[in-house]
């Protein structure tokens, strides 16, 4: 039930924190605020939220180097940036450092709440349907190892995020059927995951990049969508 709900905000203006709160705390959440990014990593260490939501430029440490080091201490729990000006280099940036998703500041309280239910119901999705320990999935030399979302191999030594993780395990249970961007969308969350066919692309792009010479079995079918080949 969503009143057993926790939840972080971190933003440096008072106001935003005093609405956001009030909004969700009006839907039964457990609200804690941040007053920056170390504010927001001490919170999270001390209050295990269900659900982070980050401003992006904040002072002492920025969103994301918070984000960053949230993502090292839980490699599960949702991370959404809010912010004002969401260029695709913030949306780039910002999900490269762990995050699942973003939303603008200006949009709609009840979009605004909907985003952030359908991050918390993937989220218990996924713990759900948990893999277990041990679950790798091995690509030339890289092995990904689906639990602790880690691909390490030869050159090889990056933390997958959640989102790219969904994406590579879909892709892998494919059995090199092409994917639609359709039915990524779909694993992502459907009307949840903010973007289009062209976030997809970056999305993929970045998989591909952290996953050195074995991202190439990774192949776009153009204007469709993508297939591992194996």
């Amino acid at each position: 039930m969503e009143n057993s709900r926790k939840i972080l905000i971190a933003d440096d203006d008072p106001m935003i924190r005093r609405a956001y709160r009030a909004m969700f705390e009006a839907e039964g959440f457990a609200v804690f605020v941040a007053k920056d990014g170390d504010d927001a990593v001490a919170k999270f260490a001390e209050h295990r939220p269900d659900i982070v939501l980050l401003d992006v430029m904040m002072p002492r440490k920025n969103g994301l180097a918070a984000c960053a080091e949230i993502r090292e201490s839980d490699p599960l729990v949702p991370i959404l940036f809010f912010t004002a000006m969401p260029t695709e280099a913030t949306l780039v940036r910002g999900l490269g450092f762990g995050a699942d998703d973003y939303i603008e500041k200006d949009r709609s309280p009840e979009e605004f709440l909907a985003r952030v239910r359908a991050a918390l119901r993937r989220r218990d999705a996924e713990a759900e349907s948990s893999t277990p320990v041990g679950e790798v999935l091995q690509l030339d030399d890289v092995k990904v190892d689906f639990t602790t979302m880690t691909a390490k191999g030869g050159e090889v030594d990056e933390r997958l995020t959640k989102s790219e993780t969904v994406v590579l395990r879909l892709l892998a249970g494919a059995s090199g059927r092409v994917l639609s961007f359709d039915e990524i969308f779909a694993a992502l969350g459907g009307d949840g995951y903010v973007g289009d066919a062209n976030s997809v692309r970056v999305l993929v792009h970045r998989l591909k990049a952290k996953l050195g010479r074995a991202g190439n079995l990774i192949v776009s079918s153009r204007g469709v969508g993508y297939r591992l080949v194996r």
